[in-house]
């Protein structure tokens, strides 16, 4: 419904109105792939696979021009005539979007990992985010700096677990003894010395094992998941 239209419209847009178009669409995104609500509209569009909705009506708009110039012909356009337009403006769309992502405002380490896949991000079909994959790759979640800085939850960024100073995504997975089995699990089956997600390929084949590693390495025994989750 959000680009109903979209081929008359598109050209319209101020900058103004992508921010309004931007508001929904974050909303659910954020609901596609089970973030906090404190994730940004980039991480969760990325994530979601759902580019900015005013570069699909950018596509829509194309291949609408492209059918009524067969029209204006006197052709009645078919739909193999149309496969190639919309391909082409599908390509041309993960190319604005790889661009705009270059100087993410927020969702740094969330482009950070999925950018350099993004046309085969975008055209997977396969593999889904869980609850808990995606605290992994927003760095919004059970972690003592996202709780301390955002969520205003905890007096402190430390960790419980080690007693780190600053407890994030990254200090989880690469770096807190408490956890040492899992992660050695989860590197046995990314084949990385370092399991992150920024420096693993989030389009991993064996991704039903790595998204048990992640759940394993997040099922912490201190008691926050249950207060996070009242915040998502």
């Amino acid at each position: 419904m959000a680009l109903y239209g979209a081929p008359i419209w598109c050209d319209a847009l101020t900058t103004r109105n992508k921010t309004l178009l931007r508001r929904p669409q974050r909303v659910i995104a954020v609901r596609a792939i089970r973030g906090y609500r404190t994730v940004s509209w980039t991480a969760a569009t990325l994530l979601a696979n759902d580019p900015p909705w005013e570069l699909q009506a950018e596509v829509l708009a194309e291949v609408y021009r492209f059918r009524s110039s067969l029209r204006a012909r006197g052709q009645v356009p078919s739909a193999d005539q149309t496969a190639p337009i919309r391909a082409q403006a599908q390509r041309a769309l993960i190319q604005w979007w790889k661009e705009d992502l270059e100087s993410p405002a927020a969702g740094l380490a969330t482009v950070d990992a999925i950018r350099p896949h993004l046309r085969r991000w975008v055209r997977r079909r396969h593999g889904v985010l869980t609850f808990r994959l995606t605290q992994v790759l927003t760095g919004h979640g059970c972690f003592g700096k996202y709780l301390h800085q955002i969520a205003r939850r905890e007096a402190t960024p430390a960790c419980h677990e080690c007693g780190a100073p600053i407890d994030t995504a990254r200090h989880t997975l690469e770096e807190c003894a408490a956890w040492g089995p899992q992660r050695h699990a989860l590197v046995a089956v990314t084949d990385r010395r370092r399991p992150l997600v920024v420096e693993r390929d989030p389009l991993h084949a064996r991704q039903r094992e790595v998204l048990v590693g992640c759940d394993l390495l997040l099922r912490r025994g201190h008691g926050f998941e249950g207060g996070c989750g009242a915040g998502a």
